[in-house]
C-alpha cells in the first residue's frame, strides 16, 4: 500500500511538473528571455532594449540585441584560464549491459562488442549472479562468465562485476536479510580471486535502496554488514581491485528524508560509522524525474527536491563529506531515458548532454543503460526502450538515434578532456550551455545546446574564440556532420542553438 501511495504521489508530481510552462518554446506569452532570447526575430522594440543606460557600445554590438552578455563583462580571453584535465570522454563511457554470459556463440554478444568498440566505449557492466556462480554450496561455475570477460578484454573493454542475487540454499526464506556474511564473503572472494588479473571493478549490489532489488525491504544495517565482508574478501584476493558502493536509485522509498535522495548512505553510516573504510567508489543511477525530463531539469517543492544531473553529483559529494569521505570517486553505473516516453530524438540528445555534464562534474564512469531495446510492446513499463539498438530479430537490428549521437560524441570529443565552462566564463544566464573540451592535438571543442525538454526552440548566441585560435573553425551537429565553417581570425562565431547538441571546434595552440 505504501508503494502504491508513493507511486500515485510521484505521478501527481509529474502531472504538476509537465503542466507548468517551465520552458518557453518561442511563443513568448511570458517573459522568459533572460538572458537568451529564443525567437528568431528579436522581441525588443529597439536595438538595445534596456540594459545599457547609457549605452556603452559605439556602435552597439547587438544586432539584434539578444543580451546574452554585455561585452564589457567578457574576459579578454575566456579560454585563458581553462586547463584540460581528468579522464577523456571515451575514458568514462560504458554500457550497463545484459550481454550473453554463456559459453556458446552469440551473434548478439559479438555485435554488441563490435559496436561498443566502434563508439569508443571503455566499460561493460554486467551481473555476476551468485545463484549462477555457486548454485550449490561450494560448487563453483565461472565458465560462461569467463567467455564473456575474455571476449570483452580482447576487444579492449573493461568489466564491472555486479555482485547480485542469492541462490536458494543461501536464502531459504527468500529474503536477503537471511544472507550469512561468511557465505557471502566466500562468493565474493572466490569471484575476485578467479578474475583478479582480468577485472578491476566490483560493485556490491544494485539499487539496494529499493524493494525491487532488496527483499523484503531495504536494510541499511544488513547492506553495510555485507559490504564490509565483500570489501575485505575482494581485497584479500585482489589488492588492486575497486569495490563500489552499489548504484543507488533516485526513486527512494524515503522520499521526504530531509537529507535528500541519497539518504540511504546516511542510513548505512548510522549503522556502521566506519563504512567509509569499506568501499573505494560510490555509484548512483541519476535517472531524471520519472525518467522523462531533460538532464538539466531540477524540481524543488520545498519538502521534496529532485536534482538535475549536476545536482545529483553535488548532493552526493555533500553526503560523502558529511559521513567523512568526501574524495571517493563517483560513477554513474546506470543512466538513460526510455524512448517510448520521450521519443528517439530526445533520448539521443539527452545522452550527449548528460555525458558532457558528467565529464564536467568529474565522474569516473558513465554507463548508459542499456545496449538493446527489449521485445516488449509499446506500453508501460518502459524497461524495453532504453537501448542504443532496436530489439534484434533474426539478426536484424537498427541503430537508434542515441547510438548515432554516441558516435558523434566519440568522433569529436572522444579523446578530449574537460577544460572549462564557457557559459560561466562569459557570465551567461538562462538555458544555453557551453562546455569546453580539449585533446592532446590542441583541438578545442565547445559542446553547446539549449537546456530543457523542447528541442526546436532556437536562440542565437555569439561564441568568442580563443585569442590563440588559428586556421578555421568548424561547427558540427549532434551526429558529427559538418554544418558550417569559417576563419578563426574573425574572433567570434554566431551559433543558432536549440535543444540538439552542436560542437564548435577550432585549433588552439597556446
Amino acid at each position: 500500500m505504501r508503494n502504491l501511495f508513493m507511486l500515485l504521489l510521484m505521478l501527481c508530481l509529474s502531472l504538476a511538473v509537465f503542466s507548468c510552462g517551465g520552458d518557453d518554446d518561442d511563443n513568448d506569452s511570458g517573459d522568459d528571455d533572460t538572458p537568451v532570447d529564443d525567437d528568431t526575430v528579436d522581441d525588443d522594440t529597439s536595438a538595445d532594449d534596456d540594459d545599457d543606460t547609457p549605452d556603452d557600445d559605439t556602435p552597439d554590438d547587438d544586432t539584434p540585441d539578444d543580451d546574452t552578455i554585455d561585452d564589457d563583462t567578457v574576459p579578454l580571453d575566456p579560454y585563458a584560464d581553462m586547463e584540460p584535465g581528468g579522464k577523456t570522454m571515451d575514458g568514462i563511457m560504458g554500457v550497463s549491459s545484459h550481454m550473453h554470459r554463456g559459453t556458446s556463440y552469440s551473434w548478439k554478444r559479438e555485435f554488441e562488442i563490435e559496436r561498443l568498440v566502434e563508439a569508443g566505449m571503455t566499460m561493460v557492466r554486467n551481473d555476476f549472479h551468485w545463484y549462477v556462480i555457486e548454485a550449490e554450496d561450494d560448487v563453483w561455475n565461472f565458465d560462461g562468465l569467463d567467455t564473456m570477460v575474455d571476449l570483452c578484454r580482447e576487444a579492449g573493454l573493461e568489466l564491472t562485476c555486479i555482485f547480485l542475487g542469492a541462490p536458494d540454499w543461501a536464502i531459504p526464506g527468500g529474503t536477503h536479510d537471511e544472507i550469512d556474511p561468511d557465505n557471502y564473503a566466500d562468493y565474493t572472494g572466490q569471484t575476485a580471486a578467479h578474475f583478479a588479473d582480468r577485472i578491476d571493478y566490483y560493485e556490491f549490489w544494485n539499487e539496494q535502496n529499493t524493494t525491487r532489488f532488496w527483499k523484503p525491504e531495504p536494510n541499511p544495517a544488513k547492506y553495510g554488514e555485507l559490504l564490509k565482508v565483500t570489501y575485505e574478501a575482494v581485497h584479500a584476493n585482489d589488492p588492486d581491485a575497486h569495490v563500489i558502493f552499489g548504484g543507488l536509485s533516485p526513486f527512494e522509498v524515503h522520499f521526504f528524508d530531509p537529507r535528500g535522495i541519497w539518504n540511504f548512505i546516511y542510513r548505512v553510516h548510522e549503522e556502521h560509522e566506519d563504512i567509509c573504510d569499506y568501499f573505494d567508489v560510490v555509484s548512483i543511477h541519476p535517472y531524471t524525474f520519472l525518467q522523462q525530463p531533460s538532464p538539466e531539469f531540477y524540481l524543488d517543492l520545498g519538502i521534496y527536491v529532485y536534482p538535475d544531473t549536476a545536482g545529483f553529483v553535488d548532493l552526493l559529494r555533500k553526503t560523502l563529506a558529511d559521513i567523512g569521505c568526501p574524495d571517493k570517486p563517483i560513477q554513474f553505473t546506470e543512466m538513460g531515458w526510455p524512448s517510448l516516453l520521450i521519443n528517439d530524438r530526445r533520448q539521443a540528445t539527452y545522452l550527449a548532454r548528460s555525458a558532457m555534464i558528467g565529464l564536467a562534474k568529474g565522474i569516473e564512469f558513465y554507463d548508459w543503460y542499456t545496449f538493446w531495446d527489449g521485445s516488449g510492446s509499446a506500453s508501460l513499463p518502459t524497461e524495453d526502450y532504453f537501448g542504443l539498438f532496436t530489439y534484434p530479430q533474426d539478426e536484424q537490428t537498427d541503430a537508434k538515434l542515441s547510438y548515432l549521437a554516441l558516435l558523434g560524441m566519440h568522433d569529436l570529443i572522444g579523446n578530449a578532456q574537460y577544460a572549462g565552462d564557457l557559459r560561466e566564463a562569459l557570465g551567461w544566464d538562462g538555458d544555453v550551455y557551453a562546455y569546453v573540451f580539449a585533446d592532446d592535438a590542441d583541438i578545442w571543442t565547445v559542446g553547446i545546446w539549449r537546456g530543457g525538454m523542447w528541442l526546436e526552440g532556437e536562440a542565437t548566441v555569439t561564441v568568442p574564440l580563443s585569442q590563440t585560435a588559428s586556421g578555421d573553425w568548424w561547427l558540427y551537429d549532434q551526429e558529427g556532420n559538418l554544418l558550417d565553417s569559417g576563419e578563426t581570425s574573425e574572433g567570434i562565431v554566431e551559433v543558432t542553438v536549440s535543444g540538439f547538441v552542436q560542437y564548435l571546434q577550432f585549433s588552439n595552440v597556446p
